[in-house]
């Protein structure tokens, strides 16, 4: 070892004993420098003023010795070899002080072997000093990583043998477990849902492969047995000093949720919710190959409502819309599950029958048309009757491709449709003529279809049936307020909700709430309808409290069933100047016992920006109550965003006209990303209003919108049984989709 100055303290009242040890260790090639002691209070001085790296002690000395010597290092915490150095020992006694501490014991008749214990001693003695520096390095190293784990949003746990020895706090949440020693020993396939238990056991093999595994999705299982899907990641690792397996779990449900939902839409007709134009025609793909495997049949029919543009030109398009859902839900009744039917357009449905003899696609066919022409529509308080025009063609192993298919029953249902529709306004016939319709172009003649579907020959269009003219289609703005003033006085008014889901995953629940009036025959009015004779009538802003009154109540409601929903809530400008509103809303807030910050008022951007000083007061006294704000048709007036920062509000929903022709208009997106940036910048969550397509979900997933909304999800209904946590199986759903089915 290499030779450093050794401060050595002996203990003997020999002076010449101690200059002997000296000598030998000098001649052994030791640089020292030495104190000799002798009694209980030199030994305590000099440990007290120096530092030492070995002691030499005689065993015996008059009132002092060995033991005590040893004593006095141990409680000084001294970690130096201490070595006796006696004349003689008994055997008991050296047994004894080896035990109590002692390094070595060596007799000064054997000086020869003092050099060597001394050397050996020393560098034992280092080695214990790295070592004891490495432990606690190694302890910090530990403690680090330990709270870096525990720390972790991500779930981490080790498994040997198949087994869990530790896990961090986020893992043992995930699963349900209160702490480690419930998991530890529990075999990790037990977390694993029996349906993946052999695929995660070929992925477990793969770790000892070159290439380690790429993170796959499993289904997991809770400590309660509720499963969700969580994302593996797994690698070999050395834990103390064993080697183990690390997995770190990610819980991907609301991702998941996200991206079915996306990959539904991408499938289904967001309003009727069947199959789309484009999913239809991978449908009909697979039935031709079908076909030619197997030389089966199927059936294509392809149906063209008449009429439907007029209803829109009428009464609008909610109206159509409203019409087009009743009819798709009456198709799907009447074709049942198993047949793949799709919006194929604006008014076009499309239908896949297989396994069909000519005799029941001529049943089914007539069956449709039939009700059909049974089917009523009443909108305004004007009833229609809706009728259409099919083409039929039968698909076997001498069809060509889905898109010839598709053309031929286009054609063949044009070539049906009559000659001079009837016009709108006629009155719907009672019976189906007594001719026998021409057959059904696309199958042999033999297979004509029975005289009840009148549609086959062209004869139909949607018809109204004229009735009475209701008093409020010619209702001055005077008949509105006494109509009006009757509501607010017998809360005749009716609430309806609209989703706004997060783009994000997140299924907490929001709704804008809108206003209804009950007409005479049972229609619900649309607030756009009457609010110009109130807005005349100065009855604005008792509507506003009246509808903060029921909004509040309704989400007291909703809040005692567990549901933690949010609601939008909308205010006229006059209602942004109007202290006594504050003071009922904060209230009946009191009153409900609910949480402030689940009621977000909202106004729109031109009556905010009219007087922004007496909106942001608003606003400011609005957060004081604990609610939250939201400028609603935010976007078109470019001076807003420089008044933003100014501007206390949590949300904004963006204007129409920037959303309805996004997937076109390269200088609206262009627009949007410039907003949303801004309003990521100031932590304002982005809405986007009027969603009517899936390329428009798209572009606004891209751009970074918090939230969506619109009769793509689902229109304003007087029901609040919104699916958005619903997670949707794809595999052979031909069903309506949850926002279809939850309309009343």
């Amino acid at each position: 070892m290499d030779k450093k100055i050794i401060r050595l303290l002996i203990v003997d009242d020999s002076p010449d004993d101690a200059e002997l040890a000296v000598a030998t260790l000098r001649k052994a090639g030791f640089m020292l420098k030495h104190q000799r002691v002798q009694d209980f209070a030199s030994m305590q001085a000099a440990l007290d003023k120096g530092t030492w790296d070995v002691v030499l002690s005689e065993y015996t000395l008059p009132h002092f010795g060995a033991q005590l010597a040893l004593d006095l290092v141990k409680r000084a915490h001294l970690d130096i070899p201490f070595l006796v150095v006696t004349r003689n020992i008994r055997d008991p006694d050296l047994v004894k002080i080896m035990r109590n501490g002692a390094h070595d014991v060596v007799l000064k008749s054997q000086s020869a072997r003092l050099a060597p214990t001394v050397e050996r001693e020393l560098h034992v003695a280092e080695e214990r000093r790295k070592y004891q520096k490495m432990s606690l390095t190694l302890n910090e190293v530990e403690n680090k990583n330990r709270v870096i784990i525990e720390g972790s949003r991500a779930a981490i746990c080790y498994c040997q043998d198949g087994m869990h020895i530790d896990a961090n706090k986020a893992y043992l949440d995930m699963f349900g477990y209160q702490d480690l020693s419930e998991l530890e020993g529990v075999p990790v396939l037990n977390l694993v849902g029996k349906s993946d238990h052999v695929r995660f056991k070929d992925y477990l093999r793969k770790i000892n492969s070159p290439n380690p595994p790429e993170p796959q999705e499993f289904l997991a299982a809770k400590k309660d047995g509720q499963h969700f899907t969580a994302e593996l990641a797994i690698s070999p690792i050395v834990l103390n000093g064993e080697s183990c397996t690390q997995f770190v779990v990610i819980d991907v449900s609301k991702r998941k949720a996200v991206e079915n939902r996306l990959q539904y839409l991408n499938q289904h007709d967001p309003l009727t919710g069947l199959y789309n134009r484009h999913h239809f025609t991978q449908e009909l793909t697979k039935a031709l190959e079908k076909v030619k495997q197997d030389d089966s049949r199927s059936a294509l029919l392809y149906l063209d409502l008449n009429g439907l543009k007029e209803i829109n030109d009428t009464l609008g398009h909610a109206a159509g819309d409203r019409l087009l859902l009743k009819i798709a839900h009456m198709f799907r009744e009447k074709l049942g599950e198993s047949t793949i039917l799709a919006r194929f357009s604006g008014d076009e449905f499309t239908a896949l029958l297989h396994g069909m003899s000519d005799s029941q696609i001529k049943e089914a066919v007539a069956s449709m048309l039939s009700s059909l022409k049974e089917t009523t529509f009443n909108e305004g308080g004007k009833t229609f009757r809706c009728d259409g025009t099919i083409g039929v063609v039968v698909i076997d192993k001498n069809s060509e491709n889905a898109q010839a298919v598709l053309n031929k029953a286009y054609q063949t249902c044009q070539g049906n449709r009559p000659s001079k529709p009837a016009p709108v306004a006629a009155p719907a016939p009672e019976t189906a003529p007594a001719s026998r319709p021409a057959p059904v172009a696309g199958f042999p003649a033999s297979m004509d279809v029975p005289a009840l579907t009148p549609a086959l020959a062209g004869e139909t269009t949607v018809t109204e049936i004229r009735r009475p003219a209701p008093e409020m289609s010619a209702a001055t703005a005077h008949e509105w307020g006494a109509r009006l003033k009757t509501a607010l006085e017998k809360d005749g008014f009716q609430l309806a909700y609209q989703p706004t889901v997060n783009l994000h995953g997140d299924p907490a629940e929001y709704f804008e709430v809108l206003l209804r009036l009950p007409g005479r025959n049972g229609e619900l009015i649309h607030a756009g309808e009457f609010m110009p004779a109130a807005e005349q009538l100065g009855l604005l802003g008792s509507i506003d409290r009246w509808v903060i009154r029921q909004s509040v109540q309704s989400l007291a409601a909703l809040h005692r069933e567990g549901r933690k929903t949010s609601f939008f809530v909308n205010l006229c400008p006059a209602s942004l100047k109007d202290p006594e509103l504050l003071s009922m809303l904060q209230k009946q807030i009191t009153t409900a016992r609910i949480k402030p910050k689940y009621l977000v008022l909202e106004a729109d951007e031109p009556a905010v920006m009219a007087n922004p000083a007496d909106a942001a007061m608003f606003m400011q006294a609005v957060r004081r109550i604990g609610c939250r704000f939201a400028i609603d048709n935010f976007g078109d007036n470019l001076g807003a965003l420089n008044r933003l920062r100014d501007l206390p509000v949590d949300f904004l929903k963006i204007a129409g006209s920037l959303i309805r022709s996004l997937s076109t208009d390269v200088l609206a997106r262009t627009s949007l990303k410039a907003i949303i940036d801004l309003a990521k910048s100031m932590n304002k969550q982005t809405i986007a209003k009027f969603v009517e397509t899936a390329d428009d979900l798209g572009v606004l997933w891209n751009l970074g919108f918090d939230y969506v909304q619109g009769n793509y999800f689902q229109q304003a209904d007087t029901h609040t049984d919104y699916a958005f946590a619903d997670e949707t199986t794809l595999a052979s759903d031909t069903s309506s989709p949850t926002w279809a089915n939850s309309r009343r």
